[in-house]
């Protein structure tokens, strides 16, 4: 059998010998050997060599084979199989890039330290010893580890991802951007299929019909336009509005879209696809978000004037509904068209009775704008995106937040869900989609803890544990050796900008936009006082040697 030790040996081969050894896992598992199998994918050298080679996904496919019954491997070694898997599953969107691939080391090193099985360290050990330059070891798990609620991360966009669609089936995601496409990606492999390029300006609102076959899009360009979604071609435009298009729903038989925009004279209009007529149905308003019951029966608008109006299909408006304090950016219906969701720029959702107009609870949580929202096939679920670049699961039932995602790294922009309900995909201002387990709500080892942007560190005079200052208000003390969040610190009223601790490592002091310093016991987390004489952001602190004097610089 012919088998590289060294990642030189694989360098040298012979390009029909490349073939082979791109396809051993799968020869390994049609011949049973389970042990070969599971040994190659914990070689590092195999693994660098196969992401080099060809695409992460077909390194992820080959753990997938480990997995089969008929494949004899202790359960504890399948375990460490899929962290590995999973690992490089959550960098593949990374490893993918060109220029990227040499960074394999250190991305199965900040993602799997924290894990003791001794085939990951084995793994790691091999991965410190391959580069023979300099390099930025992590020292620390500093990246999200496998086995959380994110599962992958597609890149490709090139400006904010505005809206995202999943077919019925669930087997196909499209997007759309601020960039001026759509991309039309395959769930399952995770990969993109076509880019859709017609619309001339930004890509706003995404809705695909019942029977998968065709997309509506709606753009600032003042279009919508229809697109076969198997070949990635455009079958019609649609032009009739007089401002950017931002929101779109389609009715159940796949026949009528409705559509909102900014428009004087045609806020919102209804499209027969098949007749090809449009009608208006409101005209001056601000629709910023729409959406339709199953039956094509009603629909509601999320309004900038902080409003929501529920139609019938004829344009009758049949409820005004008041509460919100700010303009209404995202809607959802319940699949039993009872129970309408709506997320405002007030920072709460709502959750209303269809029947009769009435608010029902108020679902705070969120610390900024609610750009997006989406509900379980089941009903029971919501899932909320928004600016504090989160998104958060809330129980509609008792109205309970449930888990809050952190991933992304600026505004959540889109959120759809998968017919089972089990995933959620979403997009973000960060130009990235994210894939979310919506049944995996364990914290992992190592996982991060703040909510927002991360905007100062320090570290103490010991090394033992570092302070860190977040877009969320909070600071957080961290053990760095054993890659654990100790606590909490909380007491500012607006993003913590700079943090210092003193000589001895028993006090830190932090600076915020609140335009306060604060002193905390870093021993208990307390904070023993606040420093009030600046009129702007404080963005910077040092104390001096002795401990007993600071020196702080504001805007």
């Amino acid at each position: 059998m012919l088998v590289a030790t060294s990642m030189s040996d694989y360098n040298n081969l012979l390009d029909e010998d490349v073939e082979y050894i791109l396809n051993l896992p799968y020869h390994l598992s049609m011949a049973g050997l389970a042990g070969e199998l599971c040994k190659l994918l914990i070689e590092f050298d195999f693994i660098e060599h196969k992401i080099s080679a060809s695409a992460p996904q077909l390194l992820i496919a080959d753990y997938d084979l480990t997995f089969a019954s008929e494949i004899e491997i202790s359960k504890q070694k399948k375990d460490s199989l899929r962290l590995i898997q999973g690992a490089i599953r959550k960098s593949a969107h990374i490893l993918n890039e060109p220029e990227n691939k040499t960074q394999l080391a250190g991305h199965l090193l900040a993602r799997l330290l924290c894990f003791p099985a001794p085939e990951i360290q084995a793994l790691l050990e091999q991965a410190k010893h391959e580069k023979n330059y300099p390099w930025l070891r992590p020292l620390t798990a500093s990246l999200t580890p496998p086995g959380g609620a994110l599962v992958r991360t597609l890149t490709g966009h090139t400006n904010y991802v505005t809206a995202i669609a999943i077919t019925p089936d669930g087997q196909t995601v499209i997007s759309a951007s601020n960039d001026d496409t759509l991309k039309v990606w395959d769930l399952t492999t995770n990969t993109l299929r076509h880019t859709l390029r017609r619309h001339t300006d930004r890509v706003l609102a995404i809705a695909i019909t019942p029977d998968a076959h065709f997309a509506v899009s709606g753009s600032k360009d003042k279009t919508l336009k229809l697109w076969d979604i198997a070949n990635g071609i455009e079958i019609k435009t649609l032009i009739g509005h007089t401002s950017f298009v931002n929101s779109v729903a389609i009715a159940s038989d796949g026949q009528w879209v409705i559509s909102g925009s900014w428009g004087i004279g045609n806020a919102l209009k209804l499209w027969d696809l098949v007749e090809n007529k449009h009608y208006t149905l409101a005209g001056n308003l601000r629709v910023n978000a729409i959406a339709m019951t199953p039956d094509g029966q009603v629909a509601i608008s999320g309004l900038d004037d902080n409003t929501l109006v529920l139609w019938d299909c004829s344009g009758i408006p049949l409820h005004k509904l008041t509460g919100h304090t700010g303009a209404i950016d995202a809607v959802a219906i319940t699949p039993d068209a009872k129970l309408a969701i709506s997320g405002s720029k007030d920072t709460t959702l709502k959750l209303w009775d269809l029947t009769n107009g009435t608010e029902l609870k108020t679902l705070a949580g969120h610390t900024q704008a609610i750009n997006a929202v989406a509900i379980t096939p089941d009903g029971k679920l919501a899932v909320s995106g928004s600016a504090d670049h989160t998104l958060k699961v809330w129980n509609l039932v008792n109205g309970e937040e449930i888990n809050t995602f952190t991933e992304h790294t600026n505004w959540v922009k889109a959120v759809a869900l998968t017919p089972d309900g089990k995933l959620a995909v979403s997009g973000s201002a960060d130009q990235t989609i994210k894939i979310w387990d919506l049944t995996n709500s364990s914290k992992q080892p190592g996982e991060a803890g703040h909510a927002n942007w991360v905007r100062a560190v320090a570290i103490a005079p010991s090394g033992k544990f570092a302070i860190s200052g977040s877009a969320d208000q909070t600071l957080k003390i961290w053990d760095l050796a054993g890659c654990k969040e100790l606590n909490t610190l909380k007491g500012h009223t607006n993003w913590v900008r700079t943090v210092a601790i003193s000589p001895d490592g028993r006090i830190a002091i932090s600076g915020s936009i609140d335009k306060t310093l604060k002193l905390w016991d870093l021993a208990t987390g307390k904070e023993c006082g606040t420093l009030i004489g600046h009129t702007s952001t404080v963005n910077a602190v040092a104390i001096a040697p002795d401990g007993r004097t600071a020196v702080s610089g504001s805007l």
